[in-house]
């Protein structure tokens, strides 16, 4: 499963952010991006299953240091067909 996850740091949180975030917060990882804009994260990660998921998101949610909306990845534009192979 793969998930996009858009965040926005807590105040004063940044300078934490390396040490705080718990571990299982970057298990499956793939890459994270700072951006300008409504969100401060965007953070494209995967997990194998909804519980494992769900493990991520509760520690997120936990840790205080982000607000986030995430998007499950339903397909890429090639998977989904509109681009041809």
């Amino acid at each position: 499963m793969k998930f996009l996850t858009l965040a926005k740091v807590s105040p004063g949180a940044w300078s934490r952010l390396a040490h705080d975030l718990p571990t299982a917060c970057y298990e499956g990882m793939k890459s994270a991006y700072v951006t300008y804009g409504q969100y401060d994260l965007v953070i494209e990660w995967e997990a194998k299953d909804l519980d494992a998921a769900n493990k991520v998101m509760r520690h997120m949610a936990g840790s205080g240091l982000i607000t986030s909306e995430t998007l499950v990845v339903a397909s890429t534009l090639k998977e989904f067909g509109q681009i041809p192979v």
